[in-house]
């Protein structure tokens, strides 16, 4: 990076992404911790997962507790008259996550660690 024409080298931390956790494991987790096997709680997800597509095609918020808020929304192109509003100016159709309170709150206390003491080089692309 220059500032006024003098190259200074900035850092910044960056976060160790893990590997993907999905069904799988989460029913392993929930299986030690309850009476329900593995299996059942497989099949409860899928149909959950299931219901909850159903639920936001149709246009429904779906609210999952303390994890949050899944909200359909659309984007359309502005035309200029009610008349000109059909589903052709429909962009597309995706889905907006919302963290509960609670789940904001918990992340605030996330505590970090140095994972390594190594210095990577930072790369970018220079602005054109």
């Amino acid at each position: 990076m220059a500032i006024n024409s003098i190259t200074v080298e900035k850092f910044i931390a960056k976060i160790q992404i893990e590997p993907k956790a999905g069904f799988e494991l989460l029913a392993e987790i929930v299986e030690k911790k309850s009476t329900i096997s593995r299996g059942d709680l497989l099949g409860v997800f899928a149909e959950m997962e299931e219901a909850a597509i159903f639920l936001l095609e149709n246009g429904h918020p779906l609210e999952l507790g303390f994890f949050g808020s899944y909200y359909p929304v659309i984007e359309a192109k502005m035309v200029d008259t009610p008349e000109e509003v059909t589903t052709k100016t429909i962009k597309r159709f995706k889905v907006i996550f919302k963290p509960s309170k609670f789940l904001k709150e918990r992340f605030k206390k996330v505590t970090f660690v140095l994972g390594d003491n190594r210095v990577r080089e930072v790369h970018y692309k220079k602005k054109k």
